[in-house]
């Protein structure tokens, strides 16, 4: 009897240690839980997607954005830097030297989702479809809507408004979210005219 517990504790030992395989990459991504980047397709005034694997840079942070659209992931890079001046002074009047920084936020192509993002953009904005992002950087002008300094590894919701002007007529400007509270980001649209110029800086 002692050594048929002996055989069977050693079966269970083994498969125990077979179910708990480490995963390679050290990436949770894998159990993050998608959601749709519109909660309202018929009118989408706000686009969501969800921060995902982070790469951490000399002087700033790569995320890996991601939703779906349809039964699609749909994403892309975005590249934050880890501080940004505060665009609001304590007074609270605009920080005319400071306030406004190109470089401080971009978004990059990824592969097939980015292009998939493109699509799905403007099928909710109702703009013609190129069916791909565009290969160089988006690099909009940035307002930082916040009265203190963007630390992004801080736990905080930051705002911004993003201004597309370059190779973009008339230019688009947006609302934009950085949350790492909630770890996603949001585009809110400042007026539903702008969207083709939104969906333009992009597209290829």
């Amino acid at each position: 009897m002692s050594r048929f517990i002996v055989i069977v504790a050693s079966s269970m030992i083994i498969l125990s240690a077979c179910n708990n395989t480490p995963k390679s990459g050290g990436s949770k991504a894998g159990a993050v839980k998608l959601y749709p980047i519109a909660r309202d397709t018929v009118n989408a005034t706000s686009i969501y997607l969800k921060l995902l694997d982070k790469t951490a840079g000399d002087s700033s942070i790569s995320y890996q954005v991601k939703g779906l659209y349809g039964k699609d992931t749909v994403g892309f890079t975005l590249q934050i830097n880890k501080t940004i001046p505060a665009g609001i002074n304590k007074d609270g009047s605009p920080n005319d030297k400071d306030g406004f920084k190109r470089g401080v936020i971009k978004f990059k192509r990824s592969g097939t989702e980015s292009d998939r993002f493109v699509s799905a953009l403007a099928k909710l904005w109702h703009a013609k479809d190129s069916g791909k992002m565009r290969s160089d950087q988006v690099i909009p002008l940035v307002f930082s809507s916040n009265n203190n300094a963007v630390d992004v590894s801080k736990p905080a919701t930051y705002s911004f408004k993003l201004f597309f002007d370059k190779g973009v007529q008339p230019p688009g400007e947006i609302f934009f979210t950085f949350d790492t509270y909630k770890k996603e980001i949001e585009f809110q649209e400042k007026d539903a005219q702008q969207r083709l110029s939104i969906v333009q800086a992009f597209m290829e």
